[in-house]
């Protein structure tokens, strides 16, 4: 009770503070998304196993997103992402896209193109996973003026390597369509932290900016190397006895300093006063499975590919310097395909501008002035092939079905409450890099160290009960959960509320009546074979019509160059 008037008299001060004179300019907008994060693994949610703190110090002087929901599964994710539509609109509900699969994201205008629309430059750096069989679905073919990443699903962190099936391995790493054979060797975290400072070094910032950096960390690379990072970081958290959960820890280290390198990079070019900074996880960790990261949900149930709150209940965070009444925890509904419209918003367009159809929703103006959500209801996912879908209405949720036979719908990962990890230190959040830039456009209204440890215990949610439920669906069984109560999904109360479990079946079979079918296709083993194309994962459609262009990376073209054929070895 005391901490909570302390921070009262805090808030009021910083108040009263005269507002820091904003600019009439189109914002920045910063959008960086890390890859199977869990909900455990930022130290804002009140782990102290792996700290975090220019992620925190973001947090902590932002708004933290506590009920954002995100896809259950990469592709899917992105694709809400960029669409502002539910993946059951677009087809893209199902499994990630596959190396060798010939499909992308359905024609249709997307985020950049929007933000184009408005005058921005446009750079899209890292994962992509939204298609690249034909040129016409990659990155600077759906509205970004550039790309460095790779277009599938995950790499290795340093050789860019993708292993799909046991006979198929190629190098996965483009300057758009040119394949960056130079680039090898760098630590790929690294690598997109450069390219992101070194677009925003060059940029002009009269012209607005969007950055959509989509980090590989913390996904987990090809098997017999899935986690790595550096040898000196990862032996800062000697005291994490598990080996894996230890390079897990560095990598989440580097993806923070990363987050930092940034945020210090804009304020350097005079450019984060006018910046917008999300920070989120594309869906949970995968603690189990085929490509375990040992990332922690904790206290969440379920993992990464399931509908379970540990699946779909995602990190995120925003940071603006005009937004108001913050720092705040806010635990108003939100879902990724909101980001389209808010942005577009944000960025100053007229929302009469967006399709029609949209499942997202407009929430700038609620962020900002922290003003009720007009989102009461988010669906989760459908999925006809698995039978597994769940929904979400103010803070009742239902779940039916299950997927990999319910082998994941179990509470997993790392509470990182073991005696020998150090307490938590909010002194160096303050001290960060982006604590510090992020102290040179605030001034007097940062976040003081004596506010912190009140938003984390805000921010961290708490679990009443053991690690076990009563409730494990079956293909066409249910369980109705009342999250306010029972945020960790440990007791179903579909008995005690039966039309409170029917309202929400009935939603689903609304939303099941206006779906489109999954657009999955069959692999296509031999086109896309990298052995094809100098063990390279390149556009194989178009490449086997004409395999002149250099994207194919073939004897031909370099035959017609007048220099050697590159052989990656």
């Amino acid at each position: 009770m005391i901490e909570f008037f302390a921070l009262m008299m805090v808030m009021m001060v910083m108040s009263q503070i005269d507002a820091i004179p904003r600019r009439n300019k189109q914002p920045h907008i910063i959008y960086i998304i890390a890859d199977d994060m869990g909900w455990n693994d930022v130290s804002f949610h009140g782990s102290n196993q792996i700290p975090t703190p220019n992620i925190d110090a973001l947090a902590f002087n932002g708004i933290i997103l506590n009920s954002h929901y995100v896809q259950a599964i990469c592709t899917p994710s992105r694709a809400a992402l960029m669409t502002g539509k539910y993946p059951i609109h677009t087809g893209m509900q199902g499994i990630p896209i596959l190396a060798a699969e010939p499909r992308g994201l359905p024609e249709g205008k997307i985020l950049p193109q929007y933000l184009k629309d408005l005058g921005y430059a446009t750079h899209a750096i890292g994962k992509w996973h939204l298609g690249y069989h034909t040129v016409n679905y990659t990155p600077t073919y759906r509205g970004f003026d550039s790309h460095l990443g790779y277009f599938n699903g995950f790499v290795s962190y340093y050789d860019y390597i993708l292993q799909a099936r046991s006979n198929m391995s190629g190098f996965d790493m483009r300057r758009n369509l040119t394949t960056a054979w130079d680039l090898a060797g760098r630590y790929a975290t690294d690598l997109f932290t450069d390219h992101a400072i070194d677009i925003i070094n060059h940029h002009n910032p009269k012209q607005p900016l969007f950055i959509f950096l989509a980090h590989l960390a913390v996904h987990a690379g090809n098997p017999g190397k899935l986690l790595e990072a550096p040898q000196e970081v990862i032996d800062r958290f000697r005291y994490i006895k598990e080996p894996n959960r230890r390079t897990y820890a560095a990598m989440v280290a580097k993806l923070d300093e990363s987050v930092g390198r940034v945020v210090r990079a804009l304020q350097k070019r005079g450019m984060l006063q006018d910046s917008i900074i999300v920070f989120l996880a594309d869906n949970g960790a995968p603690t189990v499975g085929i490509y375990p990261n040992w990332g922690s949900n904790y206290p969440f149930r379920g993992v990464k590919e399931t509908l379970w709150e540990g699946g779909v209940r995602g990190v995120a965070l925003l940071w603006s310097a005009n937004l108001q009444n913050v720092p705040r925890v806010s635990n108003q509904l939100m879902h990724i395909t909101d980001w389209l419209p808010t942005l577009y918003s944000a960025a100053g367009g007229n929302g009469q501008s967006l399709e029609k159809k949209m499942d997202g929703l407009d929430l700038w103006s609620n962020l900002v002035y922290n003003r009720t959500s007009r989102r009461n209801s988010v669906l989760l996912n459908i999925d006809e092939r698995t039978k597994n879908s769940a929904i979400r209405l103010r803070h009742w949720k239902l779940i039916i079905g299950t997927v990999s036979n319910g082998t994941m719908d179990d509470f997993f990962g790392d509470s990182g409450d073991a005696p020998e990890v150090p307490p938590y230190d909010p002194v160096a959040v303050v001290k960060s890099s982006a604590g510090q830039a992020i102290a040179a456009v605030q001034g007097r209204k940062v976040t003081p160290v004596r506010a912190i440890s009140f938003l984390r215990k805000q921010a961290t949610v708490k679990c009443i009960g053991t690690s076990s439920s009563n409730c494990w669906p079956r293909p066409g069984q249910s369980c109705l959960f009342d999250l306010q109560s029972d945020p960790c999904e440990h007791k179903d109360v579909s008995n005690r509320y039966p039309l409170i479990a029917d309202q929400l079946r009935r939603e689903i079979v609304r939303f099941a009546k206006d779906f489109q079918e999954q657009i999955n296709q069959p692999e296509d083993l031999e086109g896309a074979d990298p052995a094809r194309w100098n063990y390279t994962w390149s556009p194989w459609i178009d490449c086997q019509w004409d395999d002149q262009f250099e994207y194919c990376n073939t004897a031909t073209y370099y035959s017609k160059r007048s220099h050697a054929y590159l052989h990656y070895q």
